[in-house]
């Protein structure tokens, strides 16, 4: 039984990081993208992934639960870990969601090309931000459950797991397709 449990949470891992490769995939596209339709399309990828995500997370967790009460007991790299899934969650719904929402919502309903307001919003830094920290913050708990380290090491590779996904976040995004201004607004191209 305990070896099934293990490979449905390596599953769940393995669920979890293809929505995050997903996730950064849907928005290099939506950021490159230059008509409206092609925005619609990566925004439909970004709002199917919680059908991925979420059933990943609770794999996860059902499976990390019974493992620590059958084997393990608490350690602090599963506590480490625990608070890592919870930062994932918050910083996807606060970061990415809520970005996504707000895209959806003032994105045309015709088929036209980006204008400079919605370009904006694709370009937005918080959004690359939460992929990148999210994404790093998953290899951090990957760590702690591979290598179940004391106390210290497992907040310090959390903690530099953390870093590295904030510097990830800072290095400057390929350039995009420039914007066609919408009536009534003046950008660059005027």
């Amino acid at each position: 039984m305990y070896s099934a449990v293990v490979f449905l949470h390596i599953v769940g891992a393995l669920g979890l990081f293809a929505s995050i490769g997903l996730e950064q995939v849907g928005l290099a596209n939506l950021r490159g993208a230059s008509s409206n339709a092609q925005v619609r399309e990566w925004l439909a990828l970004l709002g199917g992934l919680r059908r991925l995500d979420a059933p990943s997370g609770i794999v996860i967790l059902a499976t990390g639960f019974y493992m620590v009460a059958a084997r393990w007991g608490y350690h602090a790299w599963i506590g480490v870990a625990l608070l890592g899934m919870a930062l994932m969650a918050f910083i996807g719904i606060a970061g990415t969601a809520r970005r996504a929402r707000a895209i959806r919502t003032s994105l045309p309903a015709t088929d036209g090309p980006v204008s400079v307001a919605l370009r904006e919003r694709l370009t937005d830094p918080v959004l690359r931000s939460s992929a990148s920290l999210r994404a790093a913050t998953g290899l951090g708990i990957v760590f702690n459950m591979s290598v179940k380290p004391s106390t210290v090491v497992a907040w310090a590779a959390m903690g530099v797991a953390l870093a590295c996904g904030a510097a990830a976040a800072l290095v400057p995004w390929p350039s995009t397709r420039p914007a066609v201004p919408a009536a009534g607004e003046h950008g660059a191209n005027s």
